[in-house]
């Protein structure tokens, strides 16, 4: 009886050994599990950290590309409305002095008031500058470069420059099929 006693206990170890080590093996599985688990959630983490991290330098990237095209388009147009000013102000200044050769000339009076017309009007276009070149700083911000040595990112997306065209207002001509057979001139009914 001792012996079935004791292979019974040896049994009983055996079959606790066993279990043991399945215990063991579940406990280290379910480990690997948790480690392989935290590993994704980690990785994933990082992806989406990535993923901010371009949006983010994108973003700041098309928004300075965004300023320095502000900059430039209102350079530019301060500089047209300087240019028209200069011109504006050389013809009023014209004007005016052919008025002052000869006063008593017919359409003197006309003459000057069309002369101080284009004073105005250079006044005008030099006020219009001075606020397109206030925006301008404004795009830039003082910590933009204005002047940067590569083209800007927003050039790139866009169409390439096309020449200027004129403002002409023409119909283009409609092509017409040619009826060839009887018109009805509504005289019948």
């Amino acid at each position: 009886m001792e012996r079935k006693e004791g292979s019974s206990m040896a049994d009983k170890d055996d079959e606790l050994d066993r279990l043991e080590e399945a215990e063991a093996e579940r406990l280290d599985d379910e480990e690997l599990e948790r480690a392989a688990r935290s590993e994704r959630e980690l990785e994933e983490v990082r992806d989406r950290r990535q993923l901010l991290d371009a949006t983010a330098e994108t973003t700041e990237a098309i928004r300075l590309a965004e300023a320095d095209a502000g900059v430039a388009r209102h350079r530019d147009l301060a500089d047209a409305q300087r240019r028209q000013a200069r011109s504006d102000r050389a013809h009023g200044n014209h004007l005016l002095d052919e008025a002052a050769a000869g006063p008593d000339e017919p359409g003197a009076a006309a003459t000057a008031a069309a002369g101080r017309r284009y004073q105005r009007a250079a006044d005008r276009e030099e006020r219009g500058a001075a606020y397109d070149d206030r925006v301008a700083d404004r795009y830039a911000g003082g910590d933009v470069p204005v002047g940067r040595e590569q083209a800007p990112a927003s050039d790139a997306a866009r169409r390439p420059a096309e020449p200027p065209e004129a403002r002409k207002f023409i119909r283009k001509t409609k092509k017409r099929e040619k009826q060839t057979g009887l018109r009805d001139v509504g005289l019948g009914d």
